[in-house]
């Protein structure tokens, strides 16, 4: 599964801001007179009118978002259903694609808000997979739909930064015996 809308979105809300930050409103001129020799004559266009401050720096910002855009996007590969016995070991399939280019974290969380967490693992090097975790609390016994956080982090000047983040919702099902 492939998701790409999020990041679209991401880089349209980008360009907006980008226009809206590089640019200034044009100020208003004098409206054009009638054209004495009786010829054809066209105003200066007033409204949604925008002059570039900064031309290089602004080619510069496009250029940097299209190629974002191009970039490949985070590759989720996971079971759907995730199965424990005592609420807390669950038998699963969570992983970090092959054909990701960066490294990932994994994050759980019991409740749409975020403030329920469940699991939180270390990095996952792309290729490698947890079939099995322990959370952090113990779950009642049922269905519950919990909110999976796959976060993929690059080194930028020594330091972890967050590249890309998808969430998806899936099931985790105590069965008792």
């Amino acid at each position: 599964m492939k998701t790409i809308p999020r990041r679209l979105m991401v880089l349209f809300l980008a360009a907006v801001m980008l226009l809206t930050a590089g640019c200034k409103k044009k100020e208003s001129e004098p409206e054009a007179t009638n054209n004495q020799g009786g010829g054809f004559r066209l105003d200066y266009a007033e409204e949604g009118v925008t002059i570039v401050d900064d031309e290089d720096a602004l080619q510069k910002q496009y250029d940097e978002m299209i190629a974002a855009a191009q970039e490949q996007g985070m590759t989720l590969v996971y079971k759907n259903d995730a199965y424990s016995t005592d609420g807390i070991t669950f038998d699963c399939y969570l992983t970090n694609d092959a054909q990701n280019p960066y490294d990932m974290f994994v994050a759980i969380y019991a409740d749409e808000n975020f403030t329920d967490e469940l699991y939180l693992s270390k990095l996952l090097r792309p290729g490698t997979a947890f079939s099995e975790i322990k959370l952090n609390h113990a779950l009642t016994p049922g269905d519950h739909m919990v909110y999976v956080a796959y976060t993929q982090i690059e080194e930028v000047d020594g330091e972890q930064q967050i590249h890309d983040q998808n969430i998806v919702t899936t099931m985790f099902h105590v069965v008792t015996e």
